[in-house]
C-alpha cells in the first residue's frame, strides 16, 4: 500500500513496520508519530517534523533529512547509515545503539542527545553541536569532527581511530578510556581542556608522564 504525505500525516500514530521507501515526505508533520521498525529507505523527509516520534528500529538508509526536526525523538537501534542529516535538529534525542555510518550530519544540532553505543564510522560531523551529549562507548573511527563542539560531553571509551579532530572543542569533556591513539589533528591544547585517565590512549605526538592516578604532565 502506497503512502503519500497526507496519508502518512493522518496515520502517523500507526506507521509501525510500514513500508515508506522512496516516499516524498518533505515538510510532513509526523511529530509524536509511531514509526517503529518502519522502512524509510531512500525517502525525502527534508524539513519534516519528527519531534517526539518513535523511530526505534526504523531504517533511513540513503534517506534525506536535511533540516529535519528530530527533537527528543526515540531512535534506538535506528539505521541512519548513508543518510543526509545536514542542519538537522537532534537535540535531546535518544539514539542509543543507532547506526550513523557514512551519514552526513554537517552543521546539525545534537546537544544533549543520548548516543551511547552508536556508530559514526566515516560520518561527516563537521561543525556539529555535540555539547553535553552522552557518547560513551561510541565508534567514531574515521569520522570528521572538524570545528565541532563536544563541550562537557561523555566520551568515555569512545573509539576515535583515524578521526579528524581538527579544531574540535573538548572543553570539560570526559575522555577517560577513549582511544585517540591514531586520531588526526589532535593537539595538546585540546587534551588539556578535557578529562583523561591512564586508560586514555593518546597519539605519540602527545607524550604524557603520569605523576599520580589523577595528575599528569606533558613530557
Amino acid at each position: 500500500m502506497s503512502f503519500d504525505k497526507q496519508k502518512a500525516e493522518s496515520s502517523k500514530k500507526s506507521l509501525q513496520s510500514v513500508d515508506l521507501r522512496n516516499a516524498e515526505l518533505q515538510e510532513a508533520d509526523l511529530s509524536n508519530g509511531v514509526l517503529i521498525d518502519a522502512c524509510l529507505e531512500n525517502s525525502d523527509l527534508s524539513e519534516a517534523d519528527l519531534c517526539g516520534a518513535d523511530l526505534s528500529g526504523a531504517s533511513f538508509l540513503n534517506a534525506r533529512l536535511h533540516r529535519t526536526v528530530l527533537y527528543r525523538c526515540r531512535a534506538k537501534k535506528t539505521n541512519f547509515s548513508n543518510t543526509i542529516l545536514t542542519q538537522a535538529n537532534l537535540v535531546e534525542a535518544n539514539c542509543t545503539s543507532a547506526n550513523f555510518n557514512n551519514a552526513n550530519l554537517k552543521e546539525s544540532n545534537i546537544e544533549g542527545a543520548n548516543l551511547t553505543y552508536t556508530s559514526f564510522t566515516n560520518a561527516n560531523l563537521t561543525e556539529v553541536n555535540l555539547t553535553g551529549v552522552f557518547l560513551a562507548n561510541a565508534n567514531l573511527s574515521g569520522a570528521n569532527l572538524t570545528n565541532s563542539e563536544l563541550i562537557a560531553a561523555d566520551l568515555v571509551g569512545c573509539d576515535f581511530t583515524k578521526a579528524n579532530l581538527d579544531n574540535t572543542y573538548f572543553n570539560h569533556a570526559d575522555l577517560c578510556g577513549a582511544n585517540l591513539k591514531s586520531a588526526i589533528n589532535l593537539n595538546r591544547d585540546q587534551v588539556e581542556t578535557a578529562f583523561i585517565n591512564k586508560k586514555t590512549l593518546l597519539p605519540d605526538s602527545i607524550p604524557i608522564l603520569w605523576i599520580s592516578e589523577t595528575e599528569y604532565e606533558f613530557e
